[in-house]
């Protein structure tokens, strides 16, 4: 291509040099394509099918609840090992490991692979979920009857309250404080006496529920407890022993189906 260029009556021819690029055979163009595509891993793999459990889990036991404004982190621990395997070519499988405690502090997974490449590993999650909860707004005495003015609601870690949380102000004041509690301490239900809606060895309702669908069925109450509270309770039917939280009078709700 020739460009013209004009200057004081003066004409100059300039030549430009345009450089086409290589011809590139397509088997060619087509196998550069796919080295420079990256490859999922075993590990991140499995690090999603954590995460997507984890996260199933934490919006059905905040559901259960009745939780409001929850935000969550997840911490996500696999071994080493998994730096061994090689890529699933199938979707992965999840389990619970057996007798294992689901408590939401520590939830862990059994995650396999059973496609050509067969393996499988268990993982644990241990989540910081952040819930609005009731805390005392000044140092609360044994004996105390409990005021709307003694009590603010603030987001707290309920994942390391292994004795539940108060959400609702409704659920504590009136009640009487069995236990001093210190100004933006999370009040719990261990700390307000209440009465026994479950007595050890009692028979009680067990309510679970799964993507959607509610099951019940009649167990043993191994704990006496109060509202809130996290007992050990035996399934008449199957004979295994899960934790739940008292619900109501006789009823008693499991934290994770399954």
């Amino acid at each position: 291509m020739i460009l013209l260029f004009k200057s004081r009556k003066l004409f100059f021819l300039s030549p430009v040099l345009f450089v086409l690029p290589a011809f590139i055979p397509p088997a060619e163009a087509n196998a550069a394509l796919q080295t420079k595509k990256i490859s999922i891993t075993a590990r991140k793999q499995v690090y999603n099918q954590a995460v997507a459990n984890a996260t199933a889990d934490i919006e059905r036991i905040a559901k259960q609840r009745k939780w409001q404004d929850v935000t969550s982190k997840l911490n996500v621990f696999i071994p080493g090992e998994v730096s061994q395997f090689a890529a699933c070519t199938r979707p992965l499988i999840t389990s619970l490991p057996t007798r294992d405690a689901r408590v939401l502090s520590r939830l862990r997974y059994d995650i396999r692979c059973e496609g050509a490449e067969r393996w499988d590993i268990t993982v644990t999650v241990k989540p910081n979920v952040y819930v609005p909860v009731l805390v005392a707004s000044r140092t609360l005495t044994r004996g105390q009857r409990l005021q709307a003015g003694d009590v603010e609601m603030k987001k707290r870690n309920v994942a390391m309250l292994r004795d539940g949380a108060i959400t609702s102000p409704d659920d504590a004041i009136g009640l009487t404080v069995k236990k001093r509690v210190n100004e933006l301490q999370p009040l719990l239900p261990s700390h307000l006496q209440q009465p026994l809606m479950v007595e050890r060895g009692q028979r009680v309702l067990m309510v679970a529920e799964q993507d959607g669908v509610e099951a019940r069925t009649l167990g043993e109450a191994l704990k006496k407890g109060r509202k809130g509270d996290m007992i050990r309770v035996r399934n008449l039917s199957s004979k295994t022993v899960v934790t739940a939280i008292v619900e109501g009078p006789a009823v008693v709700r499991l934290l994770i189906a399954g």
